[in-house]
């Protein structure tokens, strides 16, 4: 018998274990006798069922990860009596007896112990949480893994609603992170991670101490994330250099537009020589990049929009490392 069942839901990348139910049960198993169904890798919902009722469980916690998921986990949950929801998709209105809204950890150990617990509690101090443990979730298509090492962002962008979500941006210090993506990758034998952080560098003093420690490790692990043009004094070419020497394969950079008037009415706070210095230091160490951008903003004119067109034919020499990945606003 366990004590929670947790499943995460379909519509997520295949090639990754959706990460929220392993936090939650690296987080509760000292105390609590936890399994991971991982209905995203399942897909269908009927398997999905058939797979959770060949255990017994006190409860059955639903992950919802995005408010996108929220029809099939209701209707998943209408099917047992003991069920808690939980992820960002669960919102303050949601119609069930037992929801967590915010981070999860603290408030499903009060839960499951039968206390009060609270919603929209942020954790002070990421450095206490244990590692994920994706062990129940490994499978031949599994090919890498995700770990957070900050939640929340310092940007709160005009389109962005993370802030609403994390109001206060909390990090794991560099070294320990480090330590946490080795044991976790040695844990697992998959030696690849994303990361799940809106911004990777959003403290750059944390930022640069992982890729330092990561640098000097012999065994390299294969590492992607979020990342944001930052100005030019925060970011010396040693840094690049151990981003290099890290094992970074990859970055996702949320340009959204080559227009700086557009992008400072998005709070993005980097104007086009900033952006220059990263694209041309990352680009020179053959470090792929994926731009974000978004045709339609608001203030965006046609002007604006030439600008975007000029800035990807300035970077044309690097094409062959460069993915652009364009987002319509409507």
């Amino acid at each position: 018998m366990y004590d929670i069942l947790l499943l995460s839901l379909p519509e997520m990348d295949k090639d990754k274990p959706s990460p929220g139910p392993a936090y939650l049960k690296g987080f509760l198993q000292p105390e609590f006798k936890v399994k991971v169904v991982d209905g995203n890798q399942i897909g269908d919902i009927n398997r999905i069922l058939l797979t959770v009722d060949q255990y017994e469980f006190k409860w059955l916690g639903i992950s919802v990860f995005s408010y996108e998921q929220a029809d099939l986990a209701l209707e998943i949950g209408s099917n047992y009596d003991n069920v808690v929801y939980g992820g960002a998709g669960v919102h303050q209105f949601w119609p069930a007896d037992h929801f967590i809204v915010g981070e999860g950890e603290y408030a499903l150990r009060d839960f499951l112990r039968g206390n009060e617990y609270k919603n929209f509690d942020q954790i002070d101090d990421l450095n206490k949480l244990p590692i994920p443990d994706y062990t129940d979730q490994l499978n031949d298509n599994i090919n890498e893994l995700v770990m957070t090492g900050s939640r929340g962002c310092v940007r709160n962008c005009s389109f962005c609603d993370v802030a609403s979500i994390w109001p206060k941006y909390r990090w794991v210090d560099g070294k320990k992170l480090a330590d946490n993506m080795h044991a976790v990758c040695e844990q697992t034998g998959i030696y690849k991670i994303s990361f799940s952080d809106s911004l990777v560098n959003g403290s750059m003093k944390h930022f640069r101490e992982l890729v330092k420690e990561l640098a000097a490790r012999p065994k390299k692990i294969r590492l992607n994330g979020q990342f944001i043009a930052r100005k030019q004094n925060s970011f010396s070419q040693d840094d690049f250099d151990n981003l290099l020497n890290s094992g970074c394969t990859g970055l996702t950079i949320g340009i959204e537009s080559g227009s700086e008037s557009v992008r400072n009415h998005m709070g993005k706070k980097f104007d086009n020589n900033d952006l220059d210095y990263f694209i041309t230091n990352l680009g020179e160490r053959g470090i792929k990049m994926k731009f974000l951008l978004i045709a339609g903003y608001p203030t965006e004119t046609e002007s604006d929009f030439k600008e975007t067109i000029e800035m990807l034919h300035r970077y044309k020499k690097y094409s062959a490392k460069v993915e652009v990945s364009p987002h319509m606003m409507l």
